[in-house]
């Protein structure tokens, strides 16, 4: 009996570890996207030496940094370095395995619920929170988080965090101090692995409350969490105010009203993502979002949608109160510091799968408890046989989301299927065709919409390089056009692009001092990120040709 109830309580996990695994091993790979993958790892200059005392403190104290203060995500991608020698497959390996993790804890999360509201003492609890786990674990928006490098803080953050809720609900029954110094350790470790945890107070006083009602507020233990929340607050906004080794990017049109509709919008295609995922990719253009919740018309549908949802359930009696109002609660304050309503947000993108990480779980509850219901009737096959239909779709649905996510022509162009006026897409999938398939024609096409769509100094950049070395009728006229800013101020152009193109087509229309000029000014770039060896041969040649007409 004793080995029959041990094996119960680890099969669960048994199989969460081999369903999420296998559902995200294909993102284990030698690819990554550039931007934060690259800032965050072997272009951090704490971390590609791997854990050493010196880096530890760098991580520590350098708040700027990248524009985010996480030092302890930073430590792991250290340990990534020191114990398997770096590289992208290891920081994915490490990635699925730490996605793998939450997923046993948000089940253990899930269980606990269960006991509390007095649903745990049948194995059809097992059986109702281990599927709504995996309904979590692998859904399609979970890709974004695991797959992605940088957003592994999104991962420790919320396995932290729910860490910290468990002893927090111990603390609450027990109130002894060691479930309190539990809870405060791991609200510290999630807030140093991103600032987004400054929310746990409120998650820790909603759980309370829907457990014990105001018992389940101790004002003595929250106020000091919220004062940690206060602080971690403070760093999180100095960081995005002074970033450091980015370029700072002002949200997009953030007057109050648009970051008001923005925040609707984000939440709109949360929902919709979570019930419908057919449409997960890399990036969601803002305001206004992309179909069906575009704009004023489409949040007022969706809210009428949700609303009539919410209604059916309450009128089915698929959910009791508890659960329903810990859900909203646990979505509404897990989200909230993402939205970008107090200051910024990311430029002008809409939101991303990877901010729902921790907030989505709030479905699962309801997941859960709908199923331990079902299971008490005469439905419970038909129950079943639901859940495990959703399960295979959203699996279905979870693999070539990530595999997209293995780099950044796959990313944008799934991206760009799913929104054709996805500005950044257009660009990023532009660039690749022009510069490794020898499509230019496809790519200055692309090009030209991305910055019709949206102006942009990058996408600029990137279009007049490319016609000043396709040069056909035309080209070398809108590269100077494109230009025109940087020929009167090169300070204008600090990654040197836009320089190069000028001197390119002034070398091929045979303006030599000018095209040697460019060629020196785009090296001296203070911003230049990009291969130097071209430009250094163009500026060889020029020279020549320029001494040998002096000859």
């Amino acid at each position: 009996m004793t080995a029959f109830r041990c094996l119960r309580r680890v099969f669960p996990y048994v199989v969460l570890t081999l369903a999420v695994g296998a559902v995200f091993f294909p993102g284990i790979t030698d690819g990554h996207l550039s931007g934060d993958d690259v800032l965050y790892t072997c272009g951090c200059r704490f971390v590609r030496d791997g854990l050493t005392l010196s880096n530890l403190r760098t991580a520590l104290t350098d708040v700027c940094y990248g524009a985010i203060w996480m030092p302890l995500t930073f430590v792991t991608y250290m340990l990534d370095v020191s114990l398997f020698g770096g590289g992208w497959t290891a920081h994915h390996a490490v990635s699925v395995a730490l996605h793998v993790a939450t997923a046993c804890l948000a089940f253990a999360f899930l269980r606990m619920l269960s006991d509390r509201f007095g649903r745990g003492s049948t194995s059809a609890a097992d059986v109702a929170c281990l599927l709504a786990a995996l309904v979590w674990a692998v859904h399609p928006m979970r890709a974004d988080a695991v797959t992605w490098i940088a957003s592994r803080k999104e991962i420790l953050w919320t396995l932290f965090a729910l860490l910290g809720l468990m002893a927090w609900i111990r603390r609450l029954e027990t109130e002894r101090f060691r479930w309190t110094a539990l809870t405060f350790a791991c609200f510290a470790l999630a807030c140093l692995s991103k600032s987004t945890a400054v929310c746990f107070p409120l998650l820790a006083a909603a759980v309370g409350v829907v457990l014990r009602g105001r018992k389940g507020i101790p004002v003595r233990v929250l106020a000091p969490m919220f004062l940690m929340s206060a602080a971690v607050g403070a760093v999180a906004v100095y960081s995005q105010s002074h970033p450091a080794d980015v370029v700072s990017d002002d949200a997009y049109c953030a007057t109050p009203a648009w970051r008001l509709l923005n925040a609707g919008v984000s939440l709109g295609m949360t929902v919709v993502h979570v019930v419908w995922p057919a449409s997960v990719h890399h990036e969601y253009r803002a305001v206004f979002g992309g179909w069906p919740v575009d704009g004023f018309l489409g949040l007022a549908v969706l809210a009428a949608a949700v609303l009539a949802v919410a209604v059916l359930l309450l009128m089915c009696g698929g959910t009791d109160r508890k659960t329903l109002g810990l859900s909203v609660l646990w979505f509404l304050i897990g989200i909230g510091p993402t939205l970008g309503l107090l200051r910024l947000v990311n430029g002008d993108q809409a939101y991303a799968d990877r901010y729902a990480y921790l907030p989505t779980l709030a479905f699962s509850f309801v997941v859960a408890q709908v199923l331990l219901k079902a299971f008490e009737t005469r439905g419970r096959k038909l129950a079943l046989g639901l859940a495990l239909a959703a399960l295979g779709t959203e699996v279905a649905l979870a693999v070539p989301v990530v595999r997209s996510l293995q780099g950044d022509f796959s990313a944008y162009s799934r991206s760009l299927k799913h929104d054709p006026e996805h500005w950044r897409a257009l660009r990023v999938v532009g660039n690749e065709f022009c510069a490794r398939q020898g499509r230019m024609d496809d790519g200055v096409r692309l090009l030209r919409k991305s910055l019709r769509i949206r102006p942009s100094r990058q996408t600029a950049d990137s279009l007049a390089y490319v016609l000043a070395h396709r040069g056909a009728p035309g080209d070398f006229a809108e590269v100077r056009r494109l230009g025109r800013a940087a020929a009167a101020d090169p300070r204008r152009d600090p990654g040197g692009m836009m320089l190069d193109a000028l001197g390119v087509v002034c070398f091929r229309e045979g303006d030599l001092e000018r095209a040697v000029r460019y060629f020196t000014l785009s090296l001296a770039a203070p911003r230049r990120d990009y291969d130097a060896r071209h430009t250094r041969g163009n500026l060889q040649r020029a020279r020549e040709a320029l001494a040998g007409r002096a000859e």
